[in-house]
């Protein structure tokens, strides 16, 4: 029996795990073993190998520049017939309205956002087959950052402003909505939902009444995508805010509390 190799890189992180869960892989690399992937030749590699943590990109954007540099060093050296690239709506400054369609402006971009459009242009530019998929703020099992991870662990709660808007991608869903993609042959999707505000996740999923204005323009996520009838939705979100909420929800009443 032949079986497919498929390789992952970042299988330690919170969408590595994720996909370990959803579907198979043969090989698994991360930062202190990615030199291994050199030379290597497999059906297909999915890379969720850039480090997630924004905050600490921007405070060292030299380190997170070399990072990103081992990481496109590594894959040059390997080959695969399709790789699948997990980035962010972090390459947008402003991700208010965007789609795939919408040119991405580096000028004054972010470290963050920088190196992981540059590791984009580097799949687009090396590989035939790819694909790139871009997540807003996530939500699932494990998930250990983000207001919905703070507000489960009363984590510095003080410092939200319940004003800000954003989207969270059921993670749940992630290998089942790629197969999609791959079977519509799209190379650049957004897996996105409504936006929500901060006081209704705290509302709605923790039951709990939250006002707090803490900045002067609070963050306002509207990520889209043109694909939601490929994935069965007439709007420009895969996921209603329903849908959210229920995943938000399940999170909050299944995930044990880390922080006292």
């Amino acid at each position: 029996m032949i079986i497919d190799t498929r390789a992952l890189i970042g299988y330690t992180g919170f969408v590595g795990q994720t996909l370990i869960k959803q579907t198979a892989f043969t090989d698994f690399y991360r930062s202190t073993n990615i030199s291994d992937i050199k030379g290597r030749c497999f059906d297909t590699i999915v890379c969720s190998g850039a480090p997630a943590v924004k905050w600490l990109a921007n405070k060292e954007p030299e380190k997170d520049q070399q990072s990103i540099d081992l990481l496109i060093d590594c894959l040059k050296q390997a080959r695969c017939k399709k790789i699948i690239l997990i980035s962010t709506v972090d390459v947008f400054s402003d991700a208010n309205g965007v789609d795939e369609k919408t040119h991405v402006e580096t000028h004054g971009l972010h470290p963050y956002g920088l190196n992981r459009y540059r590791l984009e242009n580097f799949v687009r530019d090396n590989f035939d087959d790819y694909l790139i998929i871009r997540l807003p703020g996530l939500v699932g099992p494990n998930l250990k950052k983000n207001i919905v991870y703070d507000f489960l662990n009363n984590n510095n709660i003080n410092a939200i402003d319940s004003r800000g808007v954003f989207q969270f991608y059921p993670m749940v869903n992630l290998w089942s909505d790629i197969k999609i993609a791959l079977s519509a042959n799209l190379r650049l999707v957004h897996l996105t939902s409504e936006p929500i505000s901060v006081k209704e996740v705290a509302q709605e999923a923790f039951n709990m009444t939250f006002d707090n204005e803490v900045i002067s323009q609070p963050a306002n996520y509207d990520f889209q995508t043109l694909y939601g009838d490929v994935y069965s939705s007439h709007k420009k979100y895969q996921y209603s805010k329903k849908e959210v909420l229920l995943a938000i929800r399940a999170y909050a009443q299944s995930e044990q509390v880390t922080k006292s």
